[in-house]
């Protein structure tokens, strides 16, 4: 009896222990233990809902996963299951602006265990982050960052972050002054399907045509001839407003212009920062263009002051208050615009034109 109580026992532990570790091989095989993919959607309401599943197609146009296909113009975020850890992190960190950062952690990822899914990913976190870490001042050089989002975004023609680094590489091309670059990246954006894109394309454009008024304003109407009424295009609209506005001043109906650009002022939300930053940069040139010093330094001072987040609008008000204020014989306060704008923005454009 004591014997096969004794069989007993040990059939019962061995029963456990083969469980065990059946059902640690049923989580290590389970598909709900391990994290899915997961694309994250903007709302409505503000934040992100996210769709978990297996991505199976992407493309510049969005992203299939569960069978279905989310627009890349409604996505916030796309994630890959069992992705290193640091991916997430640098994520993470271009998200919220620590480029440097983002750079530091991507350099810990074993590249030799990526999966055809998370290499363009991590590829696309490290040429965005050397194009912003450069654009903002940081210690890449427009011509090294250049070089790796153009080796993105020739390696990786599928990607749903193509038309980001479409982008970055004309904002690199204007930042090394080549215009002509410059524009045939826009030329490309201005047709795309992703709305944000598209009319930055076409306004950027216009931006770099102000030279020739025919074709910027060709760019600028085509924005504001833009039937759709969401939020993106209504800011594009304003946007384009207030650069035709620009244009038309600094080409010669100044009054007019100025007209337009106060009336946007004393009207639009100040909270829309990126608008107002145009709005005033705008003033600024029309004002200096026609050698009224004193209200060119108002203007261009409230972005320097007021909406200097805006880094782009910011180093051009830098370098014009540069310019001013000597003209207005404030040359200390000159020579504070020209450091600001070499040390802040040293590869900008505008600091190249110092």
């Amino acid at each position: 009896m004591k014997q096969i109580k004794k069989t007993i026992v040990v059939r019962i532990k061995t029963v456990l222990i083969v469980s065990l570790f059946v059902g640690a091989a049923n989580l290590v095989n389970s598909p709900q233990v391990f994290a899915q993919d997961g694309v994250y959607q903007f709302k409505a309401s503000g934040g992100s809902s996210k769709t978990s599943g297996k991505i199976t197609e992407i493309s510049p146009d969005g992203v299939t996963i569960a069978g279905k296909l989310v627009p890349a113009s409604k996505i916030d975020r796309v994630s890959f299951s069992r992705e290193p850890s640091e991916i997430n992190r640098a994520r993470d960190q271009m998200e919220t602006g620590r480029f440097s950062d983002a750079m530091e952690s991507l350099s810990k990822v074993d590249v030799t265990k990526l999966t055809p899914q998370t290499k363009p990913e991590v590829d696309f976190i490290r040429a965005f982050s050397m194009a912003q870490n450069s654009l903002r001042g940081g210690g890449t050089t427009p011509q090294e960052a250049g070089a790796v989002v153009a080796a993105f975004i020739s390696n990786n023609p599928t990607s749903w972050h193509l038309f980001s680094a479409v982008e970055q590489l004309g904002k690199l091309y204007f930042a090394i002054d080549r215009a002509d670059l410059a524009k045939e990246q826009f030329e490309k954006l201005s047709k795309c399907s992703w709305p944000k894109y598209q009319l930055n394309g076409a306004l950027q454009l216009g931006m770099l045509s102000m030279d020739q008024a025919p074709a910027a304003t060709a760019a600028f109407d085509s924005i504001l001839s833009n039937d759709s009424n969401d939020d993106v295009t209504q800011l594009y609209k304003l946007l384009a407003k207030c650069e035709k506005a620009r244009l038309s001043g600094v080409s010669g109906d100044a009054a007019a212009s100025i007209s337009v650009l106060n009336k946007m002022i004393a009207t639009e939300n100040s909270d829309n920062r990126l608008l107002f930053a145009h709005l005033y940069n705008a003033l600024g040139a029309v004002y200096e263009k026609n050698s009224n010093w004193k209200e060119a330094r108002t203007a261009y001072l409230h972005t320097d002051l007021l909406f200097a987040t805006e880094a782009e609008l910011h180093a051009e008000a830098l370098f014009h208050l540069s310019k001013i204020w000597a003209q207005l014989d404030e040359t200390d306060r000159a020579a504070i615009a020209r450091d600001t704008l070499k040390s802040r923005y040293r590869n900008s454009y505008w600091a190249g034109k110092l």
